[in-house]
């Protein structure tokens, strides 16, 4: 029961303040995308979310409440995906190692997301313009949970009273997100260099970061359903 908040509750509260405060954000955001200084407003085409974290806007204004805003929708997102993986290893005591090995990739994925949060993109630039550790954050955080998608599946697969419909969603997760990261990282170029390609990176990533706050919300469902039956379970054998 002491886990059950932080696998069902925790992740629903976190995803409805990730979606209000980058809505805030967006109302906030001055103008300007990474191809066009003199656009005003935030573009749902034209604007990476990583743009509402910038300290200042590609219009060159301040954008501090923007900033604080998605950066903060950031840290909750990570924190909550660091204890949900760290307390599903709990779930699956029958499968100790692998259950573990889940968990670590999973905090790290949350971590990912902190760390996102605390290199904005207008920041820690290489010789070309390019925020290199704000990148390596953002790309660690995909890859990683495609792999906790996949160890996750099998843990279900194996065990006892849960429905593998959450392993099989879980696998359709993992290949949306590992689609998203070759097509991102592989086929499209970048886009400050092909300003064609910008509106294609931009539309990709909401898809994909919608779609990641979706599953979770639904295997959190899943996974208080599993629960609910060990406790059924726990009293009838009492």
């Amino acid at each position: 029961m002491k886990n059950k908040f932080f696998i069902v509750d925790f992740p629903k509260y976190s995803i409805i303040s990730f979606v209000f405060l980058n809505i805030l954000a967006m109302i906030f955001y001055p103008g300007g995308n990474i191809n066009d200084s003199s656009q005003i407003g935030y573009s749902f085409q034209y604007n990476f979310f990583s743009d509402l974290g910038t300290t200042v806007s590609y219009s060159n204004e301040s954008n501090l409440i923007s900033c604080i805003l998605f950066n903060s929708s950031l840290c909750i997102i990570g924190i909550c995906f660091s204890l949900l993986f760290f307390k599903l290893k709990d779930a699956f005591k029958d499968f100790k190692l692998l259950s573990i090995l889940a968990a670590i990739l999973g905090v790290g994925a949350g971590l990912s997301y902190i760390g996102v949060a605390f290199t904005p993109a207008n920041l820690l630039l290489d010789s070309v313009g390019d925020p290199w550790l704000h990148v390596i954050f953002a790309h660690w955080a995909f890859r990683l949970l495609f792999a906790v998608s996949i160890l996750y599946a099998i843990l279900i697969i194996k065990t006892e009273n849960f429905e593998n419909k959450y392993a099989y969603s879980f696998i359709v997760f993992g290949i949306m997100v590992l689609f998203y990261v070759f097509y991102s990282e592989v086929f499209l170029n970048n886009p400050r260099e092909f300003p064609d390609d910008l509106i294609k990176h931009v539309i990709a990533q909401k898809a994909i970061a919608f779609w990641i706050m979706f599953a979770i919300y639904i295997y959190s469902i899943g996974l208080g359903k599993y629960f609910d039956k060990r406790i059924e379970t726990i009293k009838s054998d009492v």
